[in-house]
């Protein structure tokens, strides 16, 4: 009549199966060993599947979830703020460094009708170029940013870490 696979098998444990199926089905299973042992594991199968409790969580595990969530939201908007004001303490610096720049520019400039007028500022924008970035200045300032890039990054690190941890318990 027809093969008999697991799902025939599994059909008959969750009784959906006709009268003749079921008939035909259980004969086979008294005539074969094989099938016999299969049935029986989905059937042992079937019977564990229906005796597990369901997991229950906590009245407050709710709670504790929002709770864990709004903290990493504080926790961001913190790691945002300091990123947005070491972003602007070194804007406000290169700010101050090129307005500096341009009032010496502008001071030491003579203004004559004669063609000297683009030669002079053009060498004093030179002068200035290279007054700032010299090795000396070059120096001090990579040196500055560095240390702030190694704060920034260390807090960085720090805010991570906490959130992680804060998340996690």
């Amino acid at each position: 009549m027809k093969n008999i696979n697991d799902d025939l098998l599994n059909r008959l444990i969750d009784d959906e199966l006709s009268s003749e199926e079921k008939n035909f089905v259980l004969s086979e299973l008294e005539n074969s060993p094989d099938l016999k042992k299969r049935y029986d594991a989905l059937l042992k199968t079937n019977y564990l599947l229906k005796n597990i409790q369901p997991d229950s969580v906590s009245v407050d595990f709710s709670k504790m979830i929002m709770q864990k969530i709004s903290k990493r939201g504080i926790i961001e908007s913190q790691q945002k703020r300091f990123l947005v004001v070491v972003l602007s303490l070194l804007g406000i610096i290169i700010l101050g460094i090129v307005s500096y720049l341009f009032y010496q520019i502008i001071n030491s400039l003579q203004f004559s009708d004669d063609n000297q007028t683009i030669t002079t500022y053009s060498n004093t924008i030179g002068d200035y170029f290279s007054a700032l970035f010299g090795k000396k200045n070059l120096s001090i300032l990579g040196s500055a940013l560095s240390f702030i890039m190694l704060i920034s990054g260390y807090f960085l690190y720090d805010y991570q870490k906490h959130s992680k941890n804060n998340f996690s318990h």
